[in-house]
């Protein structure tokens, strides 16, 4: 079981990802994010409570499809009528939107953290405000993180951004997480089908 779990939590995809980040000082980084939605004017958190509840709810409709495939395809008809109505609050989409007007970074994406591209230098111990949309499902996700390790950049595709950053969530939120292993998973199994699919072809 302890094996089956460090697997699923050091798994990794590269991943196409809009991403923006904060630096935090240790001040700020210790009062979290109660401290900075106040520091902001933000609202009472709203945004955060729909991230988690969806998070939660895209977990037990994973666990549903493995036990009643047609149950499990209603309740995901269901949620994405819900996101629908979701995406039209202003919070919500402000976010987003500010995300997506950068280009798409690829990232090497896992539950417990991610080696992202940066333009400057960061360094070890820094402390981040994380805020990446999954362009492959448009997943959002939103967290503090440290800096573990300088490294090269994941990808080449975008030049400007030559600085190699890998950083470990803090206190991510179980259900949040969960969600990122889902994901990555279901990216797998996607690749592992069309690896099947070409061979079946090649062998035609």
């Amino acid at each position: 079981m302890t094996n089956s779990l460090e697997n699923r939590r050091s798994f990794r995809v590269s991943e196409a990802v809009y991403l923006k980040y904060e630096k935090l000082t240790e001040d700020e980084f210790k009062a979290g994010i109660d401290h900075r939605n106040l520091r902001l004017g933000k609202n009472d958190g709203a945004q955060s409570k729909l991230v988690d509840i969806e998070a939660r709810l895209s977990e037990a409709m994973f666990l549903l499809n493995g036990e009643n495939a047609a149950m499990g395809r209603c309740m995901t008809l269901f949620n994405d009528k819900l996101n629908v109505v979701i995406e039209q609050l202003p919070g919500l989409r402000k976010s987003k939107a500010s995300l997506a007007q950068s280009p798409p970074q690829i990232c090497d994406v896992g539950a417990d953290g991610m080696v992202f591209s940066s333009q400057e230098a960061l360094s070890l111990d820094d402390k981040l405000h994380l805020r990446f949309l999954l362009s492959a499902d448009n997943r959002y996700v939103e967290c503090f993180c440290k800096v573990i390790r300088l490294t090269d950049p994941p990808a080449t595709d975008r030049p400007e951004l030559t600085f190699g950053i890998a950083v470990e969530f803090v206190d991510l939120p179980t259900s949040q997480r969960e969600i990122l292993i889902q994901h990555m998973f279901n990216r797998e199994s996607q690749t592992l089908r069309m690896r099947r699919l070409e061979l079946d072809a090649a062998e035609t």
